[in-house]
């Protein structure tokens, strides 16, 4: 799908990015148009990627190209490099020069080795400190110059906020699918406690503990031992089949 255009002037980009987020279909879908229209807004020969972390672990969630992921995975790799930087401080950080480059001395020859000359890192400040970074590159030297680095900041303050949005809807779609797993899982087992209680003729805690016993005994989950309970007085494993409410 093509991205939606937008204006160097500027006010067009939230417009744009909220566009974008409306549009694709899914996270990934949107993290990759959103790398492919801050390209747009760069010098000729522009490459972006997207860093996240979380628990203290550096990821690359989408990229333009498959150099831009090369480069930020030497940053990984070699533990640092300015969108580590970036992360760690909130800060921007650009090297006008991979050849020359006094910092990160380990990362900056291997990406000249690759033929980037030019990095730059702008932090995703969310609500509660930096969510990411966008990482630039290019191969020519000094391409992000004052001018460049002021429009592309403006640009990176208002895609930190479509980023920060889909991760919180990406995290909140995750936490939909676990609660519909727990309540799955605890339908079967509430399945065999009835059970238990109708063949044992005892109440629930009863049931329960039976159920519980048993599945330490076996070194099963309780899940597991449920659904074999279900599945042999019911035919038919949990899930199986549609379920038809009796009319």
């Amino acid at each position: 799908m093509s991205s939606p255009s937008i204006s160097p002037a500027g006010p067009a980009w939230p417009d744009a990015l909220l566009s974008l987020l409306l549009s694709t279909g899914t996270f990934d879908a949107f993290l990759h148009e959103l790398t492919v229209l801050t390209v747009k807004t760069l010098p000729e020969d522009s490459r972006c990627g997207i860093t996240i972390t979380r628990d203290s672990h550096a990821a690359t969630i989408a990229n333009s190209d498959a150099l831009t992921l090369a480069i930020d995975e030497i940053q990984y790799r070699t533990g640092e490099g300015p969108c580590l930087e970036a992360v760690a401080d909130g800060e921007i950080h650009y090297i006008a020069d991979t050849s020359d480059e006094r910092r990160w001395a380990a990362f900056c020859a291997e990406a000249f080795a690759h033929g980037v000359r030019s990095c730059l890192a702008l932090p995703l400040l969310g609500p509660f400190g930096p969510v990411g970074t966008l990482n630039l590159y290019n191969s020519r030297p000094d391409a992000f110059d004052t001018v460049a680095q002021a429009r592309i900041g403006r640009f990176a303050g208002n895609a930190a906020g479509a980023v920060a949005l889909a991760l919180r809807i990406a995290d909140q779609t995750k936490l939909n699918e676990d609660l519909r797993a727990t309540l799955a899982s605890r339908s079967v087992i509430d399945q065999a406690i009835g059970i238990v209680m109708a063949q044992q003729r005892c109440p629930a805690p009863v049931a329960f503990a039976t159920l519980s016993r048993a599945s330490q005994n076996r070194n099963l989950k309780m899940h597991d031992l449920a659904a074999e309970i279900v599945t042999a007085v019911g035919g038919q494993a949990p899930g199986s089949g549609p379920f038809e409410p009796p009319g």
